[in-house]
């Protein structure tokens, strides 16, 4: 499979393009970047005839097989739209596009079409997630998510409010977190907000299967965090740090001397794991590329992200005290099962 890739910074480098490389059969058959030195570290590293500096010319010269876009998040929908017009299989990474609109646009497109898509939404496939899903399937009640970071304090992104930026940048992946694990939203409210450059605000949200959550989310921690913890009805509670410790504890079981209060078990990665599992970008890539060859839409099309954009927005209008933003046609809340 010959892959195009447009954008050679961090992302790509140290995460994209080696879980790609993981996958049997890929070929790296361009690479395209704006900047002349890295777009020189890429030739070089890669052994490849010629770098580019417009996507377009690389496309049309290579006719890849699908296109992966780690770049400025301002080229997505640009790019995402001149693959699609090609029917050509894209992945971006997050966000596809700067809004809801934007995102129906490619949505439509994408059926028409019928082409692969992808977005990347990596936490879905961390392996904390998965054995999260396994742990509580069927029986999960409540998440309580804290998702703290340091950015962004100023909008960027070409957008036109720090909120916005922080949505798109960082609630997107723990909101996206929160659906794919429960569902559609039903209700959401939001308490606190942005106030200048400082973002603090506790997201509740109901599911429509009946289950609910709060994402507690700020731009003011000196670190990025990511932890929770879910109960079950069964009597089961299962906490996370850092996308990495896992404990669970159950109510009624019996562990040394007969005691049933103050044991937990504890899983974490093996030392051993590459980080690209751990962290769900091998996940991702694998999903889009075996779903490209299927001929299918992926688990983390463009379709995928409509409810999270959806919520985002409502968060955005509630922060800003707009209107209440219904929910869109059914075709939008459409999702494979995870």
């Amino acid at each position: 499979m010959k892959l195009g890739f447009i954008g050679f910074g961090p992302q790509a480098k140290e995460n994209i393009i080696p879980c790609c490389q993981l996958i049997s059969g890929v070929e790296i058959a361009g690479i395209c970047e704006k900047d002349a030195h890295r777009r020189r570290q890429a030739q070089e590293r890669f052994r490849l005839d010629c770098g580019y500096s417009d996507y377009r010319q690389m496309i049309d010269d290579l006719h890849p097989d699908a296109v992966i876009a780690a770049c400025y998040p301002d080229d997505h929908y640009e790019i995402a739209r001149f693959c699609l017009d090609r029917s050509i299989p894209v992945f971006v990474e997050k966000p596809p596009a700067p809004s809801s609109r934007h995102l129906e646009e490619l949505i439509t497109l994408a059926r028409r079409k019928r082409t692969t898509t992808g977005v990347g939404m990596n936490f879905r496939f961390a392996a904390v997630s998965t054995r999260l899903k396994a742990l509580a399937s069927g029986q999960l009640s409540s998440i309580s998510l804290r998702h703290y970071c340091n950015k962004p304090t100023d909008p960027f992104w070409n957008y036109a409010s720090t909120l916005r930026s922080f949505l798109h940048a960082q609630t997107i992946h723990s909101l996206d977190f929160l659906i794919d694990l429960c569902g559609p939203v039903d209700e959401l409210a939001v308490f606190g907000g942005d106030e200048a450059s400082v973002i603090d605000m506790t997201v509740m949200v109901t599911f429509a299967n009946g289950q609910h959550a709060s994402l507690i989310t700020a731009n003011t921690s000196p670190h990025f965090v990511f932890d929770f913890d879910a109960v079950c009805s069964d009597g089961r509670h299962i906490s996370s740090s850092a996308l990495w410790h896992m404990g669970v504890t159950e109510v009624g079981k019996v562990y040394a001397n007969e005691e049933e209060k103050r044991w937990s078990e504890h899983w974490a990665p093996s030392p051993l794991d590459s980080g690209y599992q751990r962290s769900g970008y091998a996940g991702q890539m694998a999903e889009f590329l075996a779903a490209v060859e299927e001929g299918r839409e992926s688990r983390i099309s463009f379709a995928s992200v409509a409810e999270t954009y959806r919520c985002l927005d409502q968060i955005e209008s509630q922060v800003a005290g707009r209107r209440y933003i219904p929910k869109p046609a059914m075709h939008s809340l459409t999702r494979e099962a995870v």
